[in-house]
């Protein structure tokens, strides 16, 4: 009776303490950083100038998506970024107090055993240090850090709970200022930052499971980035060193299983239906333009000269034509939060005599990267030719549709994996200097010289992002001979409608490869790892080592190096080769 009753104040003390953080401290901590960027259905961030662990499995399961915290993504930014300029920033006090107390929460959960709770409480996480050294002339990255701890709960054998909270400093970022990231913003640059990676409450009943809260869902089988696997947006400051699953984003969901008999008949087995509800949209995290990562193909040129040819009546005035100068910024734009605006997804898989099968539907916001790309001409009274041109590259919200399928089995001692997704109104990224040339097309400069009495004058400019239905498919094999482990796979983008020139081929066909071999009682791992763009020609090859100094402290050294034009998606990043020293202290 005395346990009982100790047990029960414990568990009163931490709902008090969970009430204190998330609402009380929170709230706070929000008004303290006068995060106003939040309170705005419209916020602009001005750019800045260019120029200015523990042991793994060796054999993917079949029941499970083969992407690992190691198995890095084939798919590199589909978009562009942005710089905070210095005079945002804010003060350090606040998120370098709540950064103090997750560290405090982590160290004691690995030292203390709390008493009383009879094993229904756990913490766990790991310490990530990364470090790179430039080698082929790109911008500069900072040394960072990142702190995961994750709390799990154990109310009744039928309740779970489970929170991950992320805290961050240094790294890419540049100009960044503290504070806690959101949910509606695709522009974000926060350093020390916090980050709710997952909250959820967990209802496990006889024959189904409900989940809520805040939460990450893993589709596909294929390594890298499964065509299918579209319920969460990603973050993309980092897109091939950091892991790919570890830049998911969680989202707020309503996630219910349930799970079907088995049907003899017919060898179906294992049988389990998901249906999945997003309530609101939740877009991708871009890198920012003075950041490494930053796509350049999004930005348009710091100048555009109209030829006399085009000045139409001003060609007297101006015979060696003009020049008008680019701002170029960016333009946070909140997505609708109405009921009809958030997604939905369904999932049904099971397992066919030696196959694991799943079939998938999503309709929803689109997320992936996506934004359009405005023009303004900013012309004063008087002044006889637009004085400067403000490009502003603002968040966009599209809605897609994706049917797909995959499928995984055991041939002759191969793994054998099979993805494909049919997709309605996807975006895909085109280059702002093609946009820009259309803009300067005579038919175009003649509209706008008409409009020079006017103050303002938004130049008509083409879709950065136009949609296209589409096919992805993908089919990859790996195998183990000797303790070594190579992994091969196939990725084909097929556009179904015709769309100017894209950053992508059409189609765009992905050869991708993975070596690894584990030594020394398996401490140290050899991996080589690529994806070549056959098309485009572009390609980048990333092989390290790892060493288990303990079991729960890892260190890595890598060479990341990238080739290719700069009008592919791979490519644009050429000039960011770069050496990578990464270690990892898990509790």
């Amino acid at each position: 009776m005395g346990a009982a009753l100790a047990l029960q104040l414990l568990q009163n003390q931490t709902r008090r303490f969970a009430h204190h953080l998330l609402h009380d401290v929170a709230h706070r901590l929000l008004a303290r950083l006068e995060l106003r960027d939040e309170r705005r259905q419209d916020g602009e961030v001005a750019l800045l100038r260019l120029d200015a662990h523990g042991a793994e499995p060796a054999v993917h399961g079949l029941h499970e998506p083969p992407v690992r915290p190691d198995d890095l993504a084939v798919e590199v930014l589909l978009e562009r970024a942005l710089v905070h300029a210095r005079s945002i920033e804010r003060p350090f006090f606040a998120i370098n107090a709540t950064a103090a107390l997750v560290l405090f929460l982590a160290v004691a959960a690995h030292a203390v055993d709390v008493p009383g709770t009879g094993g229904r409480l756990t913490a766990g996480g790991y310490l990530d240090g990364l470090a790179v050294a430039d080698t082929g002339g790109g911008p500069r990255q900072r040394p960072g850090a990142l702190l995961d701890l994750h709390v799990d709960g154990v109310a009744y054998p039928w309740l779970r709970g489970h929170v991950d909270l992320r805290t961050r400093v240094g790294g890419p970022f540049e100009g960044g200022h503290p504070g806690i990231y959101n949910f509606v913003h695709e522009f974000q640059n926060r350093t020390p930052s916090l980050e709710f990676s997952e909250a959820y409450t967990d209802v496990h009943l006889r024959r189904a499971d409900l989940r809520v809260g805040i939460q990450k869902v893993a589709w596909g089988k294929l390594d890298g980035v499964p065509p299918t696997d579209v319920v969460n947006p990603r973050d993309y400051h980092d897109p091939i060193v950091q892991d790919f699953e570890e830049r998911k984003i969680g989202v707020p969901a309503v996630l219910g299983t349930y799970y079907l008999p088995d049907v003899p008949r017919i060898d179906l087995s294992a049988l389990r239906a998901t249906f999945i509800y997003i309530p609101i949209a939740v877009p991708a995290r871009l890198a920012l333009a003075e950041e490494r990562w930053f796509p350049r193909s999004t930005v348009p040129p710091s100048e555009v000269r109209i030829s006399p040819a085009n000045l139409g009546p001003l060609a007297s005035q101006f015979p060696g034509g003009i020049r008008i100068p680019v701002h170029f910024g960016t333009l946070n734009h909140r997505p609708p939060h109405a009921f009809d605006d958030g997604g939905v997804a369904f999932r049904l898989g099971g397992t066919w005599r030696d196959s694991d099968w799943d079939l998938y539907h999503y309709s929803g916001p689109e997320t992936g990267p996506n934004a359009d790309l405005r023009a303004e001409l900013l012309h004063p009274a008087g002044m006889p030719i637009p004085v400067r041109a403000e490009s502003r590259l603002r968040q966009a919200h599209d809605v897609i549709h994706m049917t797909g399928a995959d499928a995984a089995t055991v041939l002759g001692g191969f793994t054998v994996r099979a993805e494909a997704a049919h997709f309605d109104d996807r975006p895909y990224l085109r280059s702002s200097e093609d946009l820009i040339r259309e803009a300067q097309n005579p038919a175009v400069v003649r509209q706008y010289i008409r409009k020079l009495a006017s103050p303002r004058f938004r130049v008509p400019i083409g879709e950065l992002f136009p949609t296209s239905d589409s096919v992805e498919w993908g089919v990859g094999a790996d195998y183990v001979v000797n303790g070594w482990q190579p992994l091969l796979q196939l990725n084909q983008i097929v556009l179904l409608d015709s769309l100017p020139r894209l950053l992508i081929h059409n189609p765009e066909t992905r050869l991708s490869g993975t070596l690894r071999k584990h030594v020394l009682a398996d401490r140290l791992e050899l991996e080589l790892r690529g994806t070549y763009a056959i098309e485009r020609e572009a390609w980048y090859v990333f092989p390290r080592v790892s060493y288990l100094v303990r079991d729960d402290f890892r260190v890595r050294l890598g060479y990341l190096a990238i080739g290719g034009p700069r009008a592919s998606l791979i490519g644009q990043f050429r000039d960011n080769d770069e050496f990578v020293m990464q270690a990892r202290y898990s509790f």
